[in-house]
Protein backbone atom coordinates (compact mmCIF):
# COMPACT_ATOMS: atom_id res chain seq x y z
CA UNK A 1 0.00 0.00 0.00
CA UNK A 2 2.69 2.48 0.96
CA UNK A 3 4.45 1.83 -2.34
CA UNK A 4 1.54 3.56 -4.11
CA UNK A 5 1.72 6.68 -1.98
CA UNK A 6 4.17 8.71 -4.06
CA UNK A 7 2.45 7.85 -7.34
CA UNK A 8 -0.94 8.78 -5.87
CA UNK A 9 0.36 12.14 -4.64
CA UNK A 10 1.74 12.85 -8.11
CA UNK A 11 -1.55 11.77 -9.72
CA UNK A 12 -3.60 14.00 -7.41
CA UNK A 13 -1.24 16.92 -7.90
CA UNK A 14 -1.39 16.62 -11.69
CA UNK A 15 -5.16 16.11 -11.63
CA UNK A 16 -5.50 19.43 -9.79
CA UNK A 17 -2.88 21.07 -12.05
CA UNK A 18 -0.66 21.99 -9.13
CA UNK A 19 3.13 22.11 -9.27
CA UNK A 20 5.33 20.44 -6.66
CA UNK A 21 6.27 23.91 -5.47
CA UNK A 22 2.61 24.94 -5.09
CA UNK A 23 1.86 21.82 -3.05
CA UNK A 24 4.99 22.36 -0.95
CA UNK A 25 3.92 25.92 -0.15
CA UNK A 26 0.37 24.83 0.63
CA UNK A 27 1.43 22.17 3.13
CA UNK A 28 4.41 24.20 4.39
CA UNK A 29 7.31 21.94 3.36
CA UNK A 30 10.24 22.29 0.97
CA UNK A 31 9.70 21.52 -2.73
CA UNK A 32 12.36 18.80 -2.48
CA UNK A 33 10.21 17.02 0.13
CA UNK A 34 7.37 16.71 -2.41
CA UNK A 35 9.79 15.46 -5.05
CA UNK A 36 11.18 12.85 -2.64
CA UNK A 37 7.67 11.74 -1.65
CA UNK A 38 6.57 11.32 -5.27
CA UNK A 39 9.70 9.28 -6.08
CA UNK A 40 9.20 7.09 -3.00
CA UNK A 41 12.45 8.29 -1.42
CA UNK A 42 10.72 9.57 1.73
CA UNK A 43 7.32 9.79 3.37
CA UNK A 44 5.60 12.70 5.11
CA UNK A 45 5.07 13.05 8.84
CA UNK A 46 1.57 12.30 10.13
CA UNK A 47 0.95 16.04 10.36
CA UNK A 48 1.97 16.59 6.73
CA UNK A 49 0.02 13.52 5.65
CA UNK A 50 -3.06 15.12 7.21
CA UNK A 51 -2.28 18.40 5.44
CA UNK A 52 -1.98 16.62 2.09
CA UNK A 53 -5.26 14.75 2.61
CA UNK A 54 -7.03 17.98 3.60
CA UNK A 55 -5.50 19.94 0.73
CA UNK A 56 -6.76 17.45 -1.86
CA UNK A 57 -9.86 16.58 0.20
CA UNK A 58 -9.22 12.84 -0.16
CA UNK A 59 -9.37 9.67 1.94
CA UNK A 60 -6.56 7.32 2.95
CA UNK A 61 -7.51 4.98 0.09
CA UNK A 62 -6.89 7.81 -2.38
CA UNK A 63 -3.45 8.34 -0.86
CA UNK A 64 -2.32 4.75 -0.31
CA UNK A 65 -4.53 2.52 -2.47
CA UNK A 66 -3.81 0.76 -5.72
CA UNK A 67 -5.68 1.98 -8.80
CA UNK A 68 -8.15 -0.92 -8.37
CA UNK A 69 -8.73 -0.08 -4.69
CA UNK A 70 -9.25 3.57 -5.54
CA UNK A 71 -11.77 2.60 -8.23
CA UNK A 72 -13.67 0.30 -5.84
CA UNK A 73 -13.60 2.95 -3.13
CA UNK A 74 -14.87 5.50 -5.63
CA UNK A 75 -17.74 3.20 -6.64
CA UNK A 76 -18.74 2.64 -3.02
CA UNK A 77 -18.44 6.36 -2.34
CA UNK A 78 -20.61 7.11 -5.36
CA UNK A 79 -23.33 4.74 -4.14
CA UNK A 80 -23.17 6.29 -0.68
CA UNK A 81 -23.40 9.74 -2.21
CA UNK A 82 -26.45 8.75 -4.25
CA UNK A 83 -28.25 7.85 -1.02
CA UNK A 84 -27.04 11.04 0.63
CA UNK A 85 -27.97 13.18 -2.37
CA UNK A 86 -31.49 11.79 -2.53
CA UNK A 87 -32.28 13.45 0.80
CA UNK A 88 -30.42 16.58 -0.23
CA UNK A 89 -32.28 16.74 -3.54
CA UNK A 90 -35.62 16.53 -1.75
CA UNK A 91 -34.47 19.28 0.58
CA UNK A 92 -33.42 21.42 -2.40
CA UNK A 93 -36.83 21.00 -4.01
CA UNK A 94 -38.46 22.23 -0.81
CA UNK A 95 -36.07 25.19 -0.75
CA UNK A 96 -36.82 25.97 -4.40
CA UNK A 97 -40.48 26.38 -3.58
CA UNK A 98 -39.64 28.63 -0.64
CA UNK A 99 -37.30 30.78 -2.77
CA UNK A 100 -40.27 31.84 -4.87
CA UNK A 101 -41.13 34.15 -1.96
CA UNK A 102 -37.75 35.94 -2.18
CA UNK A 103 -37.05 39.02 -4.25
CA UNK A 104 -34.21 38.95 -6.83
CA UNK A 105 -32.23 41.26 -4.55
CA UNK A 106 -32.58 38.85 -1.61
CA UNK A 107 -31.53 35.94 -3.83
CA UNK A 108 -28.44 37.86 -4.98
CA UNK A 109 -27.57 38.55 -1.34
CA UNK A 110 -27.94 34.88 -0.43
CA UNK A 111 -25.83 33.90 -3.43
CA UNK A 112 -23.05 36.26 -2.31
CA UNK A 113 -23.17 34.84 1.22
CA UNK A 114 -22.98 31.24 -0.01
CA UNK A 115 -20.08 32.15 -2.32
CA UNK A 116 -18.24 33.75 0.62
CA UNK A 117 -18.79 30.68 2.81
CA UNK A 118 -17.62 28.30 0.07
CA UNK A 119 -14.44 30.35 -0.46
CA UNK A 120 -13.29 29.29 3.02
CA UNK A 121 -13.06 25.66 1.88
CA UNK A 122 -11.17 26.21 -1.40
CA UNK A 123 -7.41 26.61 -1.93
CA UNK A 124 -6.77 30.21 -2.93
CA UNK A 125 -4.23 32.65 -4.30
CA UNK A 126 -3.78 35.97 -2.49
CA UNK A 127 -4.44 39.07 -4.56
CA UNK A 128 -2.40 42.22 -3.80
CA UNK A 129 -3.64 45.82 -3.75
CA UNK A 130 -3.15 46.13 -7.51
CA UNK A 131 -5.45 43.18 -8.16
CA UNK A 132 -2.67 40.86 -9.34
CA UNK A 133 -2.09 37.41 -7.84
CA UNK A 134 0.77 36.81 -5.43
CA UNK A 135 3.48 34.89 -7.31
CA UNK A 136 6.63 32.94 -6.57
CA UNK A 137 10.11 33.63 -7.98
CA UNK A 138 9.05 32.07 -11.31
CA UNK A 139 5.97 34.32 -11.61
CA UNK A 140 3.58 31.44 -10.94
CA UNK A 141 0.58 32.13 -8.70
CA UNK A 142 1.09 30.85 -5.15
CA UNK A 143 -1.73 28.49 -4.13
CA UNK A 144 -2.47 28.49 -0.40
CA UNK A 145 -4.44 26.12 1.80
CA UNK A 146 -8.09 26.89 2.33
CA UNK A 147 -8.93 29.66 4.79
CA UNK A 148 -10.83 27.03 6.79
CA UNK A 149 -7.47 25.61 7.92
CA UNK A 150 -6.69 29.03 9.43
CA UNK A 151 -9.88 29.23 11.49
CA UNK A 152 -9.46 28.74 15.26
CA UNK A 153 -11.72 25.66 15.35
CA UNK A 154 -10.95 24.73 18.97
CA UNK A 155 -11.79 28.24 20.16
CA UNK A 156 -14.98 28.28 18.08
CA UNK A 157 -16.04 24.92 19.54
CA UNK A 158 -15.28 26.16 23.07
CA UNK A 159 -17.43 29.26 22.51
CA UNK A 160 -20.18 27.11 21.02
CA UNK A 161 -20.16 24.88 24.10
CA UNK A 162 -20.26 27.91 26.41
CA UNK A 163 -23.21 29.35 24.49
CA UNK A 164 -25.03 26.01 24.77
CA UNK A 165 -24.32 25.93 28.51
CA UNK A 166 -25.72 29.44 28.91
CA UNK A 167 -28.78 28.56 26.82
CA UNK A 168 -29.35 25.40 28.87
CA UNK A 169 -29.07 27.42 32.09
CA UNK A 170 -31.57 30.00 30.83
CA UNK A 171 -33.95 27.25 29.74
CA UNK A 172 -33.68 25.63 33.17
CA UNK A 173 -34.38 28.98 34.85
CA UNK A 174 -37.33 29.60 32.52
CA UNK A 175 -38.77 26.13 33.24
CA UNK A 176 -38.27 26.65 36.96
CA UNK A 177 -40.12 30.01 36.85
CA UNK A 178 -42.95 28.50 34.81
CA UNK A 179 -43.38 25.67 37.32
CA UNK A 180 -43.30 28.17 40.16
CA UNK A 181 -45.99 30.31 38.50
CA UNK A 182 -48.18 27.24 37.87
CA UNK A 183 -47.88 26.13 41.50
CA UNK A 184 -48.90 29.58 42.82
Amino acid sequence: MIENFGQNIKRLRQKHQITQEDLAIAIEVQKQAISNIERGKSYPSFENLDRIARFFNVSAVDLFGTPAEIEISSTTAILDRIDEYTDKTEHLFRLMHRIDDFSPRQIDGLSDQVHEIMSYFQPYTKINEDGTPETDNNDRPIVRQSKYRQLPIKEINALYNKINTINAYHQTQKNHLQKKMINE
